[in-house]
């Protein structure tokens, strides 16, 4: 038994919707750069979710390279340290 579209429910499936699974029709789909989908709401629905996501890999990004930065002027200081203790460095003025 051949299975039938989820929209028109006349045609065989040809397709399944990206987001919700539902088998699609080819003249049914709904489709764009991302894919067939089985209506706008979905499509929008997948397209918000890709936002959402793509937008939130930057925080993280972000988030990392401040630690980067952080650790990068403690490991400064320590050298620094060491260098003004084995007397590569002079004094401060006025010590």
């Amino acid at each position: 038994m051949e299975r039938k579209c989820g929209v028109c429910h006349d045609r065989p499936v040809r397709f399944r919707c990206i987001q919700c699974h539902k088998p699609v029709c080819d003249e049914c789909a709904f489709k764009t750069e991302h894919g067939a989908f089985c209506g706008r709401d979905c499509a929008a629905a997948y397209r918000d979710f890709k936002r959402t996501q793509g937008s939130e890999a930057p925080r993280g990004r972000s988030r990392g390279m401040f630690i980067t930065l952080i650790v990068l002027v403690i490991l400064a200081a320590a050298v620094l340290v060491v260098a003004y203790k084995m007397g590569w460095v002079p004094g401060l003025p006025g010590s």
